[in-house]
Formats: structure tokens, sequence, C-alpha cells
């Protein structure tokens, strides 16, 4: 069925075109490797994460009851809240080991004090969580309740509408729940909103989910995937995705990936992404033209939601460089499968062997020569899960403040070692120093930094005995032998299929000068400027 061009995108698609067979054939091969990468959750998997949801909805349920009759009001009309899950859940895109985003939407009645405290202790209270397992972090961004059931990590958020009952059904999409929220309430509810927008603004569903599992494993082999080190998070791959969907809205995924990584390599930032055009009547939306702090973003990524939030405001200067790397790099590896999709002689295992090639892990740690590496310990494996959060909500700094001296790439993954009753996770800054035009280094003293840092972290309130916090650095031959990834690079032989050189030429990486008004610029605009060739196809 023919997508409706209209209701997808700001503006019209690039391509309506039917997939050419070589797509199919290449989709199949990529969903077959996504499989054997385990980025799929099994049925019984599934399951289990049903019933936990169901079981934190019926603990919601007790305790926004419970909250009403402490107030003194009757027990017969005890008013009801609901439980939505956002995320990757929502997506239906999450992995097996993927945690589990929820939201509580709640009446009145229901504060923000009580769900950090009662709620807590009373999820404390259940055998599969357990005393000391709920971490109310009340001081974040978006406040959120973090716990684990079972062997599930949740995040649990807080949106109490000012309503004395909730409506049946919930409408979530109702832009008037969000009249009386204060800022944290609606962040907490848009995250649910945000989810349904994503699912409703793409014109094939089962295209965008395999896409988007596609890119998330791209960019945690990469070492891109973390919002909390301003990288890519889950919601900022779901953006990108659902944007190159709209634009090719009758592609197979593997076609969709290999426009992602066309259209995002030559992208030019500040220029944001948008799914939809943002209600202009709101002061709490995005909008660089009358927020200095919105006019600074580097690379805009804004929801779809009322109202509109920049959900990449923390991507710095040397991530944003790290991830237009490896864009580059994986337009190059997307563009020679296409041409062996498109090849008659094209076998099934051919095109798995180049989508295992294009989800090799990144030469990160073949790439520097010097690194910094962030050792985070901790006596039990809470403890170093609650610390762990803690300094790596700091890390993105540090690595802004590093790369002010030299160029520098933090890699998102961490290593994790166990010494004894010690629990360790280490992150890698890479570093590239800057020399004179002799080739001589420029000498470089990252002390300040470090101090920095250090003093940032170690000021946690939280912080209890045996939370400890190492900075040290390592060149590339002192590196722990977990990260020296060594391939055999007969597993990855693939029939050489020529590609068009002028298809393969550079871009430019400097990113180009802010648009003063900062309206989306069409992608075929970018091409234009660029001096590269602009193709529209539609259907016959």
């Amino acid at each position: 069925m023919a997508a409706d061009a209209s209701k997808y995108g700001i503006t019209q698609p690039l391509d309506e075109a039917p997939p050419h067979d070589g797509d199919e054939d290449s989709s199949a091969a990529l969903v077959t490797v996504l499989k054997a990468l385990g980025v799929y959750e099994s049925q019984e998997g599934s399951r289990r994460r049903a019933s936990l949801i169901d079981d934190v909805a019926a603990e919601c349920q007790h305790w926004c009851r419970e909250e009403w009759l402490l107030q003194g009001n009757d027990h017969d009309s005890s008013p009801r809240c609901e439980l939505r899950t956002f995320g990757s859940v929502k997506l239906d895109v999450h992995t097996p080991d993927a945690d589990i985003d929820l939201v509580l939407v709640a009446p009145r009645h229901c504060t923000r004090t009580a769900f950090f405290d009662r709620l807590a202790k009373r999820l404390e209270n259940r055998e599969d969580v357990g005393e000391g397992r709920v971490m109310p972090v009340r001081d974040a961004y978006t406040p959120v309740l973090k716990f684990r059931m079972s062997t599930t990590d949740v995040d649990l958020l807080f949106a109490p509408l000012d309503l004395e009952k909730l409506p049946e059904p919930l409408d979530i999409m109702d832009d008037s729940l969000m009249n009386g929220l204060d800022d944290v309430s609606v962040r907490s509810l848009n995250g649910a909103r945000v989810a349904e927008y994503l699912l409703d603004l793409v014109p094939d569903q089962s295209v965008f989910r395999v896409a988007l599992r596609a890119i998330k494993k791209w960019a945690r082999c990469k070492g891109l995937y973390s919002n909390v080190l301003g990288l890519l998070g889950g919601i900022n791959c779901a953006i990108l995705v659902a944007f190159v969907c709209q634009k090719y809205p009758l592609k197979d995924p593997a076609v969709v990936l290999e426009k992602f990584f066309r259209i995002m390599e030559v992208w030019e930032w500040p220029n944001p992404i948008m799914l939809r055009q943002p209600s202009a009547d709101d002061a709490r939306a995005w909008n660089p033209r009358l927020n200095p702090r919105d006019r600074a973003h580097l690379a805009p990524i804004v929801t779809p939601a009322h109202p509109s939030m920049n959900s990449s405001y923390n991507i710095g200067a040397p991530q944003l460089r790290a991830i237009k790397e490896e864009l580059t790099l994986g337009r190059s590896e997307t563009r020679r499968i296409q041409k062996l999709a498109h090849s008659e002689t094209r076998t099934p295992k051919q095109l798995q062997r180049a989508w295992r090639r294009f989800f090799r892990p990144s030469d990160f740690f073949e790439a520097h020569r010097h690194y910094v590496q962030v050792d985070v310990s901790a006596d039990s494996d809470d403890a170093l899960r609650r610390w762990t959060a803690w300094c790596e909500s700091r890390l993105r700094q540090f690595v802004v403040a590093l790369d002010l001296e030299t160029p520098a790439r933090v890699h998102a993954t961490p290593l994790e070692n166990t010494n004894g009753a010690r629990k360790t996770r280490s992150f890698f800054v890479g570093l590239v120093f800057r020399t004179d035009k002799e080739g001589v280094k420029f000498k470089v003293d990252l002390t300040p930094q470090v101090r920095e840092f250090s003093a940032r972290v170690n000021c946690w309130t939280l912080r209890t005995e045996g939370m400890d916090l190492c900075l040290r650095h390592t060149s590339r031959d002192d590196l722990p032998l977990e990260v020296r990834t060594v391939y055999d690079s007969s597993s990855d032989e693939e029939e050489e299929v020529q590609v068009d050189p002028e298809s393969e030429r550079p871009q430019p990486e400097d990113p180009p000068p802010a648009q003063p008004e900062r309206k989306q610029l069409s992608y075929a605009d970018m091409l234009r400027r660029k001096g590269l060739p602009v193709k529209r196809v539609a259907t016959t």
C-alpha cells in the first residue's frame, strides 16, 4: 500500500518508488544478522517483561489508593492511576537485557514527595526488589525512581495531572492534559507521548523497527551509544531513523539504512532534525530564535510531542566530531552493501557477511596512542551501579574540558572487571596531541581538567565508603587485553563490488555556519549547496 506522503514529515518524500528485489534480499540478510547478534528478545523473555510491568502497575494502583485514603477521602471513590511504557519497550525494539522505561500518570492527590517516599518504600518491600535497591533520583533533570526487579532494571517517572480523576480512556496525546503541569511533569509525560508520536509519524512501523534496531546496534558497536556521555541515545536514534523513513516511505530496512548514512553524513548541523512542525505558542518549547540556550545547541534532534524539546542538547563538539567520523565510515559500508545487493551474482551468505562487517566494533582502541583510563570501583554490584551512574553523568563535561586542550573522544562501552570483592568499570578517553607546522607536538598539561573532574565526582552527597575513582594515563600498548579486539580478516571476506568513485567523494568535515532562524533546511537543499546531484523519484 502506498504511503500518504502528506502525512509524514515537514517536506515531501525524496523517493516513493517501490523497493528493488535485491533490497528485499539485503533486508532479509540484515534481520538474520541482527538475530544472530542477539538484539531480539525471545517470546518467553517478552512474557516475563510483560508480567513485571503488570506487577509494577499493581503496586502503583495500591499506592494511589492508599494516598487517597490517607487524605481522608471516601473509601469507595478512590481514583485510579495508569502506567505507560515508553522508550525501546514501547517502540518494540528492546534487547533482551534492556531496562524498562515507565511513567506513572496519576491524579492530583498523588504528590511527587509521596512518590519518592512511600511508593519507593512499597517497592522495596517486594522480595524481587529488596531493601536498599530502590534509588530515588530526585534532583535529576527528569526525576526518576531507579530499581531492579528480579533481573531487570526499571526507570519509573512520575506525572501527576491537574485532575481529580483520570478520564477513561486516558488519551495522553491530548495536549490539554499539559495544562497546569510543571516542567518536570511535562518532561516525564512527554516520554510516553514522544513514543506514541514516533509510531504514528512513520509510514511503515515494521521497517522503522528493523532499521532502528540496526542503528542502535551500530551505535553500540562503534562506542557511540550513550545519551549521558553526550553521544547518541535511544530517543536520538529513533527520531533520526523516523526522519529517514519519512523521506523514503516505501523502502525496505536495508535501503533506509543506506539513506540514513547518506543523509546524516552531509547534514548541515545545527539545522534541526524535526518530524513535524513544532508549536510556536508555548514558551517551554525548543526555540533558538527566542532562547539563547537553545541557540547554542550543536546538533538539535527535536522531539515531536508538544512542547517540543531538543533530545540531543548535551552533544558537545568532541562527541559530534566522533559521530560524524563514524557516519562517514558507515556511509561507505552501506553504499557497498547496496551495490552488492543490486548485483546479479549476489548470494544470501555474501549479504550476511557484508552486514556482519558493518557491525564490527570500531577501531577506537587502535586509533589512538594515548588514553585517559577512568576506573570507577565499589564493593558491591548495587553500589557500583549507583556510583557509575553518577560518575558517568559527569564524564561528558570532562571530555569537553579535555577537548579544549587536545582533541578527545570517549568510548561509551565500559570495561567491567571483578578483582576479589571489588567491582570496577573502566571508561576510556582517546587523546590526539596537536603538533606545530614542523610536526613537533605541543606540550599539554591535563592536570587541571583531571582535578576538576575528580572534585566534581567525589563531592557526591550519596557517596559511601568503598566508592572510588581513579584516573590514569594509558598508552595503546598498555590497554587491557579485553579491549584489544583482534579480527579474523577471513571471516569478513566478501565479493568485491565496484563503487562509483564520484558517489564516494568525501564531504567537508567542518560543520557549516549556524542558520540565523534555524529552520529545517531540506536535505535536497543541502546537497545542492555542496554541489551534489539531486534526484527525486516518484511512483509512476
